[in-house]
């Protein structure tokens, strides 16, 4: 999926009658045929060994010992090099010929899509693409235009259960859909009715996708051919408006939880946009929230949000009352730096865009409930 192999052919050609030629060309050639040779020779000259994903000797845990631990830290995500990946004869061959490899590093990392598959989806704003990491096969690719459109600013990401993936563009006010093998499919939005879409989810029994227009106050609903069939909210503090929502995320029973940024709450809705109930304040004590930005829901129903001010993610249970949280200011494993997004897989494994520190850290609810 997204990774199709292209055949890709290196032609050098020296004219032995050719007068005047530059020595330097000359001699560029000769060291990149040798170094070709040696590749061919010695492929394994010069990788990165491949070293699987791994946990920390001793990981950071929530709650500290001697609690019982709650959530994992895992392993952080900044470039391909931390999926093991590893340049073909090729991509390695070329990239010598053109000087400096493109870049590869997360820059402003914020939705995140992680498929059955071990693949890894990340928004990048700031570099204006999707990243692809593969952590199966140890590849990468990305994603950074649809058909002759570049992206401006992708921020949501999301996949349905037939393995189309749909991308968010808050400035460009669309969402790209693209079929398993990557080619364009469909873009939403053209009739200009999106102001600024941002977070996506799907509802795979309903056939719905679920977008937050962020600057409208509204969350924004199509089925999944792209044509719009409702929207709610509007701007306010009443029950079921919004001030600036960002993002959202579905259960088991097709509840839609939005996350209301500048209300400070998280407001809950059932899957036709009928308001059910809500949580969370404006305040800097605990189960409070400064600026939640991220939203979604682990194997037993608790509710994880990220802060992106607080530099942390907090856990609630159904009823909104705070169970734990994790994470604080910093740059190491289990710190944060603006944290803007989360997404949470069928086996309880928690992922998180740390923006500003360039990277997504992963982390594991390994069971327990303190409901």
């Amino acid at each position: 999926m997204f990774f199709r192999k292209k055949k890709r052919f290196i032609t050098i050609e020296i004219s032995s009658n050719q007068e005047g030629a530059d020595m330097s060309k000359t001699f560029k050639t000769i060291i990149c045929f040798i170094f070709s040779l040696l590749l061919i020779i010695c492929p394994g000259c010069g990788r990165r060994p491949v070293q699987p994903l791994h946990e920390l000797i001793r990981p950071p845990v929530w709650p500290s010992p001697p609690e019982t631990a709650r959530i994992k830290y895992l392993y952080s995500i900044s470039t391909p090099d931390d999926i093991g990946w590893v340049p073909s004869f090729f991509e390695r061959t070329l990239g010598f010929f053109a000087g400096p490899r493109e870049n590869r590093q997360l820059v402003k990392p914020f939705g995140i899509f992680f498929s059955r598959k071990e693949v890894l989806y990340v928004a990048d704003p700031g570099i204006h693409m999707v990243h692809i990491f593969n952590l199966k096969e140890h590849q990468y690719d990305k994603i950074t235009k649809f058909g002759k459109t570049d992206f401006v600013s992708p921020i949501g990401v999301v996949m349905d259960e037939h393995g189309n993936l749909y991308v968010s563009d808050s400035i460009l006010r669309r969402v790209f859909v693209y079929d398993p093998e990557g080619e364009p499919v469909m873009e939403i939005g053209k009739d200009d009715r999106m102001l600024r879409p941002t977070g996506i989810a799907i509802n795979p029994s309903l056939k719905r996708l679920y977008v937050v227009d962020t600057v409208s106050h509204s969350v924004k609903v199509f089925n999944l051919e792209g044509k719009f069939l409702f929207d709610f909210g509007k701007r306010g503090n009443a029950d079921g408006e919004f001030n600036f929502p960002t993002s959202l995320t579905i259960d088991r029973k097709g509840c839609l939880y939005v996350n209301d940024s500048l209300n400070f709450r998280v407001q809950v809705f059932d899957p036709d946009g009928r308001f059910v109930s809500l949580f969370g304040k404006h305040g800097d004590g605990m189960g409070e929230f400064s600026l939640p930005k991220g939203v979604a829901l682990d194997s037993q129903g608790h509710i994880y949000v990220a802060d992106a001010i607080f530099d942390s993610v907090q856990i609630f249970n159904s009823k909104g009352a705070l169970l734990l949280y994790f994470g604080e200011a910093g740059h190491g494993p289990g710190n944060f730096w603006i944290p803007t997004s989360i997404f949470i897989d069928h086996n309880d494994r928690i992922f998180v865009s740390d923006s500003f520190n360039q990277r997504v850290q992963v982390f594991r609810f390994v069971g327990g409930s303190r409901s």
